[in-house]
């Protein structure tokens, strides 16, 4: 409830627009429900960059998640840390935005804790470097 209510304050608070130049933000992640057995389930991913940024099919992005370290000693938050939680394609792209499936998602065992091991909302993508 609590993620749900995070989400829709980060919707309602950071229209794409206002975001800072550079910075695109997945705001909006749809999963299909499995219908049968061994059905494919793929997870849309919508970001906040388009054709304006030179999106298209086919391009490659990373989605990158920030997390707050706390310093337990001091019990007092301190330091952001940026790391890159999944690799993803774009299957369809506009002025300025684009949907996009995840391809990869890295391995927990080289990726810090964060409460949730996939893409999400608020995550930061980038183009994915060659």
């Amino acid at each position: 409830m609590v993620l749900r209510l995070a989400v829709l304050a980060f919707l309602v608070l950071v229209p794409l627009e206002k975001l800072q130049a550079g910075e695109f933000k997945v705001y909006g992640v749809k999963t299909e429900f499995p219908m049968e057995d061994g059905q494919t389930i793929f997870k849309d991913v919508y970001v906040s960059m388009g054709t304006n940024q030179g999106i298209k099919a086919g391009t490659q992005l990373v989605a990158y998640r920030m997390a707050t370290t706390s310093d337990d000693l001091a019990q007092k938050s301190s330091a952001q840390i940026t790391f890159p939680v999944a690799k993803l394609r774009v299957i369809h792209a506009e002025a300025t935005a684009a949907v996009a499936r995840v391809v990869e998602v890295f391995a927990p065992s080289v990726t810090p804790l964060s409460g949730y091991t996939n893409v999400m909302v608020g995550d930061t993508v980038e183009l994915a470097k060659r």
